[in-house]
């Protein structure tokens, strides 16, 4: 008898666990009637190769997402949108569209109506909705695509808001698929990040990042797609946050261009500090200079009148005038003969 009753409460005890369990994988916010988002996506094809050489395109998308009827796990919801498309060619055009839907709120899944999804498979997850409460590698899917929980406390700058940062639940996603429609035939490898609210698991913006390499109409090609999508206004409120630390090698990298500037700079600098040196030195070798020209011989006094000496009676002397070659002083510049070994005006050495 005592074995039965320790088998039940065992029994009870790990259904309790499993309850519990289970428990963690429903969200932690329920939805309510009358929750919304608005949002702003900019979408973008650019770097174009071979075909799409110098080719972009932008849309410009506004739209809306509101839960209606809340009817157990069942969620009735409504959508709208209006994009601007335009390209470089040209061409441009606008549209608009609106409608309901159902989705579940145990299994993130469109249950009945998606809201404008094309070109997925059943089952096709909400892209705006995640349980809150999975862990840091968790994992879980948007429409047709695997993602992983990178953070549960990431600040998330959103443009829309004038680039406030607020706290979010930050996700990855990757895949590649085979793109075939008015841009051509194409194979798309992408990188997706999604941001979520902490508090109730409703989206606040997106980074999408596809690049596509193929043909258009037999030719070859390539392109970047890009999709970015923010909320503009929410029905549940956003956690402010701080702003993320500052990457040390971010910013040096930032600051390159400057530091490569300073350092040339300063290398310029100290060229012309050891020329001005050795110039200096140079001077200093000169001889210093004396106060004034230098003392020249006094001529020969002239012999006086009377001393007997008979300059009549002896011939004059023959007097012959060499021209002597002359350089320039290479310390003062004054012309001497080149017979003098050194400068009659400064005293530097004539070699």
């Amino acid at each position: 008898m005592n074995h039965k009753v320790f088998a039940i409460a065992l029994s009870i005890l790990l259904i309790a666990l499993a309850v519990a369990a289970n428990a963690s994988l429903v969200s932690a916010y329920a939805p309510q009637s009358g929750d919304f988002f608005n949002y702003s996506e900019t979408t973008t094809v650019n770097n174009g190769q071979n075909s799409y050489s110098g080719y972009t395109d932008q849309t410009q998308t506004t739209g809306m997402e509101k839960m209606n009827i809340i009817s157990g796990s069942n969620v009735s919801a409504a959508y709208s949108y209006s994009f601007q498309y335009s390209n470089n060619q040209g061409l441009s055009n606008s549209s608009s569209s609106s409608g309901s839907y159902t989705w579940s709120t145990s299994s993130f899944t469109y249950v009945k109506g998606t809201d404008h999804q094309v070109g997925y498979t059943n089952p096709i997850y909400v892209w705006f909705d995640v349980n809150p409460s999975l862990p840091v590698g968790g994992t879980f899917y948007v429409l047709n695509t695997q993602f992983t929980v990178l953070s549960k406390n990431y600040s998330l700058q959103l443009p829309t808001e004038g680039n406030k940062y607020v706290q979010s639940i930050q996700t990855k996603g990757t895949g590649q698929y085979q793109r075939n429609d008015a841009y051509g035939l194409f194979t798309a490898s992408y990188t997706w990040y999604e941001y979520f609210d902490p508090s109730t698991g409703y989206i606040i913006g997106y980074n999408y990042v596809e690049q596509d390499n193929g043909s258009y109409q037999g030719q070859a090609g390539s392109f970047t797609y890009t999709d970015n999508l923010y909320v503009t206004s929410t029905s549940y409120n956003l956690a402010p946050a701080d702003p993320p630390p500052v990457n040390p090698i971010d910013t040096l990298l930032a600051l390159a261009p400057y530091l490569i500037l300073a350092l040339i700079a300063v290398l310029f600098a100290v060229v012309i500090l050891v020329y001005a040196s050795k110039r200096r030195r140079r001077m200093d070798t000169i001889p210093e200079h004396p106060t004034g020209p230098a003392t020249l011989p006094s001529a020969p006094p002239s012999t006086p009148l009377g001393s007997g000496i008979d300059l009549g009676s002896r011939p004059l002397p023959q007097v012959v005038i060499r021209d002597v070659a002359k350089v320039n002083c290479k310390y003062c510049g004054t012309l001497i003969p080149t017979t003098a070994d050194t400068c009659p005006y400064c005293g530097g050495p004539r070699r």
